[in-house]
């Protein structure tokens, strides 16, 4: 199968910079779709890279960026996103088209290194040792050329059918979006298990219920519709209740939560 104007081969000869969370859900699924054939993975820790390479056909492992193979035809770039930048420095003109998958950084980044670069980036988390569907999972592209763009799409359709072209700012917004849905979500499910742990001999499954309960309601109508609690009933006595109950950590980010609610339901009701 080759793409639309013929200039992508199958598989890509690839190299992959980076072997953490993204790299190792979304590198072997493009491998086994038979969209890149991986040649090594850099990464600074040597176990690290070869963690990952175990996972593929025929990868090695380097940790020495002089041991980076030219003129791949694709370098994958999923590091975390402050270093994105400093990797212009060791590869300059290697050739190839260079995809970073970061939804915070701009492509442009990565312009030092070769006028083939883009972005490749799966809106979803990714934890070693958890089994993503990439399939259900919408993949966002960009590319600074015709090329770029091109292997960035033919990558993202290997894995799932959700495929969306996004420039930087439409991808900093998602990724914005996603850290009030999932990072900042899950670090109050964290703080909940702690006060559960702590107070109630309990843990955050006697919470699934709840917790199920909320996320289907927000997938199913618009989530401030289905805002329940004491901050959206303006209820005081029971927000300074609960403050009470809580270390001063805790108390201050309840406050600044309930706030929070209260003046958006407030400003809403205005509209």
């Amino acid at each position: 199968m080759e793409s639309r104007t013929g200039i992508i081969p199958r598989p890509l000869n690839a190299v992959v910079i980076g072997s953490g969370n993204v790299a190792s859900a979304i590198v072997p699924a493009l491998e086994s779709a038979g969209a890149i054939r991986v040649s090594q993975i850099y990464s600074p820790t040597l176990s690290h890279a070869r963690a990952l390479a175990d996972k593929l056909s025929a990868a090695v492992a380097v940790c020495d960026p002089a041991s980076v193979s030219r003129g791949a035809d694709l370098y994958l770039v999923a590091v975390k996103d402050d270093v994105i930048s400093s990797l212009a420095t060791p590869f300059k003109d290697y050739g190839g088209v260079w995809l970073h998958t970061s939804g915070g950084v701009e492509c442009s980044v990565m312009e030092p290194i070769t006028a083939d670069y883009g972005v490749l980036y799966p809106l979803q988390t990714f934890s070693k040792g958890r089994e993503v569907d990439l399939s259900q999972i919408p993949v966002f592209v960009e590319g600074a050329t015709p090329r770029a763009i091109e292997t960035s799409r033919f990558l993202a359709q290997a894995i799932s059918p959700k495929v969306y072209d996004a420039d930087g700012t439409t991808r900093s917004r998602l990724h914005a979006a996603a850290v009030f849905a999932c990072n900042f979500t899950n670090h109050l499910w964290a703080i909940a298990d702690d006060i559960l742990r702590r107070e109630a001999a309990a843990d955050l499954s006697v919470l699934a219920p709840l917790i199920r309960e909320t996320v289907d309601k927000a997938l199913s109508s618009p989530p401030a519709m289905g805002q329940t609690g004491p901050a959206v009933r303006g209820d005081r006595k029971v927000i300074d209740h609960h403050k009470s109950l809580l270390n001063a950590r805790e108390a201050e980010l309840y406050e600044i939560l309930s706030s929070s609610i209260i003046h958006y339901h407030n400003e809403c009701d205005r509209l």
